[in-house]
């Protein structure tokens, strides 16, 4: 794949349709899209495994048969796509993304492998104007602002996407788990609702609730192979696990509707800043020592 040129460290502002902005950062092994000190996408060499875990949570979570279609609504730099294109180049995938300004960057800048298309659209009007499409899998990775809007939380959406998979097809979901595990729990009770099979790759931390992380949601109306994703797991040096027993994490907790307008949780995530500036500080004094003396 073909990337921009550009120093690593350097920063690009994106600016979206609704005023608010992002980086496009040049780092030694590609580039990515920061959000408010969050990566949210991360483009490299194809042939390499995904830098961030939750794309080989998400590449793990489609199993090891070969998908012909997939739509994958949220794009960002398209990382799940490119991965799966590598891997599957026979697969045929829609990328659904209402920005435009991300849509014009990767058609512009990051050229679409074979078998990729982009759409510029809302991705829950998308799908719910795509029942029978026989997808064998559905992606939803949406963040806005870091948070997982309510039009993507809720059982009406989860409906239309199970309408759209074919028997047997996978409804794959970039979620997250923190130190209160409510939205968590209410999303596995909302697929458990519309879906017969339900499982989710997590990091015991964020399970335990003793950091925010992650968690990659799966569910089918066919059994999943958890041997195959279990074994695509194995070695991922994020220690992500999948988990099946969800009984006593959903623990009576109710599905979500779209009435219920839920969001996902605001990141918890550690300040680094303090860290940040020592690190500066020292990085400053090592290269006054190494200036020579008049």
């Amino acid at each position: 794949m073909s990337t921009p040129a550009g120093p690593s460290g350097s920063r690009e502002r994106i600016v979206f349709s609704d005023g608010s902005t992002a980086d496009l950062v040049r780092k030694e092994d590609g580039w990515v899209i920061d959000i408010n000190g969050v990566a949210q996408s991360h483009l490299g060499d194809a042939a390499q495994p995904p830098k961030l875990a939750s794309i080989r949570w998400m590449l793990a979570a489609l199993g090891d048969q070969a998908p012909q279609t997939v739509a994958h609504l949220g794009g960002a730099l398209l990382a799940l796509p490119r991965a799966v294109a590598h891997r599957w180049p026979s697969a045929r995938q829609t990328v659904v993304e209402l920005e435009p300004a991300l849509v014009e960057l990767t058609r512009s800048r990051f050229p679409l492998p074979a078998g990729i298309t982009m759409e510029t659209a809302e991705a829950r009007s998308w799908l719910e104007a795509h029942p029978g499409a026989e997808l064998d899998a559905v992606v939803i990775d949406i963040f806005v602002g870091n948070r997982i809007p309510p039009a993507f939380t809720s059982l009406e959406c989860m409906t239309a996407a199970r309408s759209a998979l074919r028997e047997g097809g996978r409804l794959i979901l970039n979620s997250v788990a923190g130190p209160e595990l409510l939205f968590t729990r209410r999303e596995l009770a909302t697929l458990r609702t519309a879906f017969e099979h339900v499982a989710m790759i997590v990091q015991g931390s964020a399970l335990a609730g003793a950091r925010f992380g992650n968690a990659t949601l799966i569910a089918s109306d066919s059994p999943i192979d958890t041997e195959a994703i279990r074994s695509a797991l194995a070695g991922d040096p994020s220690k992500g696990a999948l988990v099946t027993d969800l009984d006593p994490i959903i623990d009576g907790a109710g599905p979500v509707g779209d009435a219920d307008q839920l969001w996902s949780p605001e990141p918890n995530l550690p300040d680094a800043s303090a860290a940040l500036r020592l690190l500066e500080h020292a990085r400053k004094a090592v290269d006054t020592l190494k200036t020579p003396a008049d």
